[in-house]
């Protein structure tokens, strides 16, 4: 149909280029694959060589780069975050930048409900002692708790936020979210949700979750003084983007015991490092960002983001455009 481009990265396994290239072989698309590890010469060439673009996953090009790729007719991204990429030029160029239509929101509520009772059991340690024999000395579940009747606090109410809520639900929990685009009554009722401003919001609940694109009015949306507001003995849960957070002040609430636990799947840095402090603490759970990830969510996704581009190359708009 067209002249398609793949991008990834270098540390993306096999198995899954194999599965990305059957659904753009299927579309009868002529393609070429592109690393971000190739040389921006050799990037540009192929750029300027391709219809449209498909990004598995979506990562920054200078402005140079978004230069030669001006007569591109779609940006396609695999994933529903956006906020890595260069969207300042694609927007200056008029290049259209779509996501995958929220292909990965149940993939990330079941994450995020998975993260909020590892954290709340402490999975790490309690595998540790039974893997190891080191049943002496542990906590007998007085530092563990459970979700069932707790009060969940959601900080974004989109496709994702909402997913978790329908989960939260099974367990009994009462869910407060805050979200500029308040949810209609029958919604909330549905959802056994309520609003509540977010710092209104942090007093009462049990359980936070964070479910926020990046973005200038979102980095450091809970900062120090948002992680004193918090109710004593709470779980944290971030399965959105790392900079949300102000990493430092929490890891001080972990050590102190005023914020019982946390779950991350998102990080400053990715891969991580291995000398971040605060991933080694006995009460967090950490995941290298796979709430996504899912051979069910890679297809639903690859579906998505092969039908836009598609679309595209018949002349008819694009759908979920982020640029």
């Amino acid at each position: 149909m067209g002249k398609l481009l793949y991008f990834l990265e270098e540390r993306v396994p096999q198995q899954l280029r194999e599965l990305v290239i059957q659904y753009i072989e299927a579309d009868n698309h002529e393609y070429r694959m592109c690393f971000y590890s190739d040389t921006p010469a050799e990037i540009a060439i192929k750029l300027n060589w391709c219809d449209a673009v498909l990004f598995a996953p979506g990562r920054y090009l200078s402005t140079e780069l978004m230069e030669a790729a001006k007569h591109v007719k779609l940006m396609q991204l695999w994933s529903s975050g956006y906020d890595k990429f260069n969207l300042h030029d694609a927007r200056r160029l008029a290049i259209p930048v779509a996501n995958n239509g929220g292909a990965n929101a149940i993939s990330v509520a079941e994450h995020t409900i998975m993260l909020m009772l590892a954290a709340a059991r402490r999975l790490p340690e309690s595998h540790m002692r039974a893997t190891r024999g080191m049943w002496a000395g542990n906590s007998h579940g007085m530092d563990m708790v459970m979700l069932h009747g707790k009060k969940l606090g959601l900080i974004g109410m989109g496709n994702i936020g909402r997913q978790v809520a329908r989960r939260a639900a099974a367990f009994e929990m009462q869910t407060f979210y805050s979200d500029p685009c308040r949810l209609s009554a029958d919604i909330e009722r549905e959802l056994n949700s309520t609003w509540s401003s977010m710092h209104e919001l942090l007093p009462k609940v049990d359980f936070l979750s964070l479910h926020l694109h990046l973005n200038a009015s979102t980095k450091g949306i809970i900062g120090e003084k948002e992680l004193d507001l918090l109710k004593k003995n709470c779980v944290l849960v971030n399965v959105s983007r790392s900079q949300l957070v102000d990493l430092k002040s929490l890891e001080v609430r972990l050590l102190d015991g005023s914020v019982l636990a946390a779950g991350f799947d998102v990080y400053e840095k990715e891969p991580t490092t291995g000398y971040e402090s605060y991933l080694s603490l006995p009460n967090v759970v950490a995941t290298p960002h796979t709430a996504g990830s899912t051979r069910d969510t890679y297809r639903a996704s690859l579906s998505n983001c092969m039908s836009n581009i598609a679309r595209v190359l018949r002349g008819e708009p694009p759908k979920w455009i982020v640029s």
